[in-house]
């Protein structure tokens, strides 16, 4: 009997010995370094993503984003191990408390290193980038500025359009109007008008950007102007773009003049003549005529080849004029308007040609008086472009824009 009960005393000690089962010490230092793992992985997704959007945008990623990419890194992994293995760690069956125990600490690590990760990612870009300006509102930004570390700048209620620019959407205007920006202190107004004109470009995407600084610093007039966008505006009169099935030669390059051809296996056929602007496989962009844009067939392929001639130094300054702030627009005389009868000289910007009843007049003398009915092509500014009297003063005469923005081709 006591050998019995002495047996039963010492049945649990040996029970208890299986906790240090290698198995289960396996299964555990194996869960415990994928959770690390993962984690990481989820912190280097948030970092990456943080940076990225500090240094592209100026502004900080709020952490929900950043955590959100980051988890789904080791979520996907996890969800493609399920599906090719049946298991996401060890031999733990999916459906075992486990493997729930397992993705429930990856998913807690994962959040808490990829919050880790937001703000090293965020701090890493703007070290880089050397991002200083400060942007805050509320107790914060007024104790900075009683401080003397940042100054307001209060943008206008009214917004005015660029000339020569696509107008921005009302929204954007809307939401700027009234709005109050920080800056650092001890900036002069040039440098201050600088910084407000970029930040305005790069927060907001847009193509031009004119500030006008009051004696205290505030924001007098404001006007801007969207990106211009695609080729139209570069396309001179009566010229237009088609696109067609055909490969340029290889040492061909936007601006070569080019002939095209019918591509038939019976004959070959000039059937017009025009200038590359892009090309990619198998699709070409020409500018062409505008009487010849219908000698193409739809579905047909064409056979292009370079032309002799030595490209003209047009498509280098439509490409200039279109990364710069100067534009060109067209604007008919009117009869007894404030253009008529000044000189080409006098016009606000540089007239680069005047069309008078069919005839043109390339680079005309500054002392070439306008008519009315005279469409002069005006190189400028908009600020410049705004102003067509000569006077420096805004025109309040009958003058009225016929054309966008375009440029000869």
């Amino acid at each position: 009997m006591s050998t019995t009960i002495a047996a039963m005393a010492v049945e649990p000690l040996q029970n208890g010995a299986g906790i240090a089962d290698p198995t289960t010490i396996e299964w555990t230092r194996t869960a415990l370094l994928g959770i690390l793992g993962y984690g990481l992985l989820a912190g280097v997704g948030a970092l990456s993503l943080a940076f990225g959007y500090r240094a592209l945008t100026v502004r900080q990623l709020p952490i929900g984003p950043a955590v959100l990419v980051g988890l789904a890194l080791p979520a996907g992994w996890l969800t493609g191990e399920a599906l090719r293995h049946g298991t996401v760690i060890a031999d733990s069956p999916l459906v075992h408390y486990a493997t729930g125990s397992y993705v429930l600490g990856v998913l807690v690590a994962g959040g808490v290193v990829a919050g880790l990760g937001h703000r090293l990612g965020d701090h890493l870009a703007r070290g880089t980038y050397e991002i200083t300006a400060v942007d805050a509102s509320g107790p914060v930004a007024d104790l900075v500025q009683s401080a003397g570390l940042a100054v307001a700048v209060t943008l206008p209620a009214s917004i005015d359009d660029a000339e020569g620019y696509p107008a921005v959407d009302e929204a954007v205007k809307r939401d700027l109007a009234d709005r109050d920006l920080q800056f650092p202190s001890g900036l002069s107004t040039s440098a201050l008008r600088s910084r407000l004109e970029r930040r305005l470009e790069s927060d907001y995407d847009l193509g031009y950007v004119r500030a006008e600084l009051a004696a205290d610093g505030g924001v007098a007039a404001l006007t801007i102007g969207a990106r211009r966008a695609g080729i139209g505006p570069t396309l001179g009169p009566d010229r237009v773009a088609v696109a067609i099935a055909g490969d340029p030669s290889s040492r061909a390059s936007a601006g070569d003049p080019v002939e095209v051809w019918t591509d038939d296996d019976g004959s070959n056929r000039l059937v017009t003549t025009g200038t590359l602007r892009a090309s990619a496989d198998p699709v070409t962009t020409l500018i062409v005529d505008a009487d010849d844009a219908e000698a193409f067939e739809p579905g047909d392929r064409y056979r292009l080849t370079t032309r002799p001639e030595t490209p003209g130094d047009a498509h280098a300054l439509v490409s200039a004029i279109r990364t710069a702030d100067e534009t060109v627009t067209a604007t008919t005389v009117a009869a007894d308007g404030p253009l008529e009868s000044e000189f080409a000289g006098w016009v606000s910007g540089t007239v680069l040609a005047i069309d008078r009843e069919g005839e043109e007049l390339s680079l005309p003398a500054d002392n070439e008086p306008l008519e009315a009915g005279d469409t002069i092509y005006v190189f400028g500014t908009p600020a410049e472009l705004a102003d067509r009297d000569g006077s420096g003063e805004s025109s309040a005469g009958p003058e009225t824009p016929e054309a966008t923005p375009g440029a000869a081709d």
